[in-house]
């Protein structure tokens, strides 16, 4: 299952013909899902509607836009989940669309499972509409009909047959779209000697560079790949209230296996890719918890030790007075301190010396 995400509510002046319209030259997820439900509110009777999407190969979906419909006000809206239509899928692969009285018909423990996850009342019969890429189901169209519509007309089959090209074609657009996106930020991510990465709206990570990969590697839990969960968890956590976090603020989130291990988080800008959707860009550096005692960084200063920290982390002076917004002089000046204070006589050895203090 997978939580609630931008729900909408219902548009009682959509026209049909603009909807279609809208769905063919949407270029963003929300715009597609928006003219979406403008279409299907007005041609089913639709009690409430799900779109799931980056569904993983267990039919597990990681994201998801929901309609509220006619959920009356204070109940919960409809579970999100395959649940009920997985073992379905597995037998009718790349099938376009189907209902749950045709999975019930085979499958006697289907509405047992739909009545487990306590459906939202109003309802007894989904349409769910498929779409399949290369790898397998991409995105799966929930809509619930509401109670006593639960029969599929001649009207509705047409419908459905019109629908499914028009939602098809616009996530293909979008995902053609998105990977484009990732290539060029990619591209230029790989050119940084910054550890830094690049979080879409809904704070999913569409590129990090190649010195953010080995800083999050040694955070990964096995068999795994990409932004390590408990990063991701404490990115939703801090950046999860639009509007609450300004750049140049920051936060810091303590290794989940090794204590006295931590990640210092820094927001450096939001790019402006739309309007209401911009993109975060972020800076990573290896810090120390709150509380934790590190010896030899006490006797540096706070701002000694955040210079210490990006030099552990492989950047070079001038790379460092850009990220901390100072003049290289004033870098190399703060460096020869740290060098005194600790004793050492370059910076490979200051390296080992903090690197075995973390």
């Amino acid at each position: 299952m997978v939580g609630r995400e931008h729900d909408i509510a219902v548009n009682p002046d959509a026209c049909p013909v603009q909807a279609k319209q809208d769905m063919l030259r949407a270029l963003d997820m929300h715009a597609l899902w928006r003219a979406c439900v403008d279409l299907v509110s007005q041609r089913l009777p639709c009690h409430s509607c799900t779109l799931m999407y980056d569904i993983t190969c267990g039919y597990q979906p990681q994201r998801s836009l929901h309609f509220l419909g006619e959920t009356p006000s204070g109940l919960p809206p409809p579970l999100r989940s395959l649940d009920v239509a997985a073992p379905y899928l597995q037998q009718h692969p790349r099938i376009h669309w189907y209902t749950l009285s045709q999975i019930a018909s085979g499958d006697a423990q289907a509405r047992q499972r739909l009545r487990a996850q306590n459906p939202a009342p109003g309802w007894h019969e989904f349409i769910h509409m498929a779409f399949w890429g290369e790898d397998g189901l991409e995105a799966v169209l929930s809509i619930r009909m509401r109670e006593g519509h639960e029969q599929i007309t001649d009207g509705h089959q047409q419908f459905l047959d019109e629908l499914h090209p028009l939602m098809s074609a616009g996530l293909q657009r979008l995902r053609s779209l998105r990977d484009e996106r990732r290539s060029v930020y990619q591209a230029l991510l790989d050119r940084q000697s910054l550890p830094e990465l690049i979080l879409d709206h809904e704070l999913h990570p569409i590129s990090l560079s190649p010195a953010a990969q080995r800083l999050c590697a040694d955070w990964l839990e096995p068999d795994r790949s990409g932004l390590p969960v408990v990063i991701a968890a404490e990115l939703r956590r801090w950046l999860g209230q639009p509007g609450a976090v300004a750049p140049g603020s920051s936060t810091t989130v303590s290794h989940p296996r090794c204590p006295g291990k931590a990640l210092h988080i820094r927001l450096e800008a939001q790019l402006p890719a739309h309007p209401l959707q911009p993109l975060y860009l972020l800076c990573l550096a290896t810090a120390a918890p709150a509380g934790s005692q590190r010896p030899v960084w006490s006797k540096l200063s706070p701002t000694e030790q955040r210079v210490a920290e990006l030099v552990v982390d492989g950047l070079r002076n001038d790379e460092i007075a850009h990220h901390l917004s100072r003049s290289r002089k004033t870098i190399e000046s703060q460096i020869s301190a740290i060098y005194r204070k600790l004793d050492v006589g370059h910076r490979a050895q200051l390296v080992r010396l903090l690197s075995t203090a973390c």
